[in-house]
């Protein structure tokens, strides 16, 4: 007969294992945004200057995310210098986008307290900065995956259906001009349709653009590929697909081809 405390005992040890597994886990992304990535390496002070151009920096975002949805900019000067850039989906108003900016630059200080490297992504928009000059340059490191708690029945097919449309997406945003760095697509999976969009920091080359979105479709289908949705957030770039239109410019034609169209509004982890 097993020694019950022993069971105990080993019960106890594999829970304590998983739970450092999502904790420290760096594709696991909290449910809902905003999603952070926070310096813990170097941290500036209290009403230093390095802070004080801080908050400069980010107090004149949202003013410009009213009139382009792209923008990096720096303020100060060396050792103290700020950079920073932002990012709205393409799809998106500039009202939204500044109304997005507006939120992720009040949420960087409050999540990210300290930090002189932080990323924050809201809902339809992303906001970067640093103390150390980053423009132009691909950043693949700790990507961030939330995906649906939902699973399809036909993990093999989807994850192929996706990956393929996911990489002509990718082809399309990093070495078609016209697209700036930017591509939306559907195709059909058996009686629904996936809806995918990709994008990434147009102050990359297609080269590094492309690399950027493989490596994001690695991570995302190798992590959840049975997720019936999910999205990736890198410094570079983002990606996402769902079982509904959930960008401006689905197709109705997409959408009504599907009658039993599950719109995967299930929990996200």
């Amino acid at each position: 007969m097993a020694n019950f405390p022993s069971v105990l005992k080993t019960i106890s040890l594999f829970s304590l294992c998983l739970l450092i597994t999502l904790l420290f886990d760096p594709a696991y992304a909290d449910p809902d945004p905003p999603y952070k990535l926070c310096s813990d390496v170097r941290g500036y002070v209290e009403n230093s200057t390095f802070q004080k151009n801080l908050h400069s920096l980010l107090n004149s975002l949202p003013s410009n995310a009213s009139v382009s949805k792209l923008y990096n900019t720096s303020t100060g000067n060396e050792p103290h210098r700020v950079y920073g850039l932002y990012m709205c989906l393409n799809y998106v108003t500039n009202e939204i986008c500044h109304n997005c900016i507006n939120t992720a630059h009040l949420d960087i200080v409050r999540i990210c307290p300290s930090s002189t490297e932080s990323v924050v992504w809201e809902e339809t928009c992303q906001l970067r900065y640093s103390d150390v000059k980053f423009y132009g340059e691909l950043n693949v490191a700790d990507n961030i995956v939330s995906a649906n708690k939902k699973n399809v029945s036909d993990p093999k097919k989807f994850e192929n259906t996706v990956k393929e449309k996911l990489r002509e997406l990718a082809k399309q945003a990093a070495y078609d001009a016209s697209a700036k760095m930017y591509a939306t697509g559907d195709v059909p999976f058996e009686d629904k349709v996936i809806y995918a969009l990709v994008q990434c920091t147009r102050d990359l080359s297609g080269d590094d653009c492309g690399k950027c979105l493989q490596q994001a479709i690695e991570d995302v289908l190798r992590k959840y590929y049975f997720s019936i949705g999910a999205r990736l957030m890198s410094r570079s770039c983002y990606l996402r697909y769902e079982l509904y239109g959930f960008y401006k410019g689905a197709t109705e034609a997409s959408i009504s081809s599907s009658p039993n169209n599950n719109k995967g509004d299930g929990e996200y982890f």
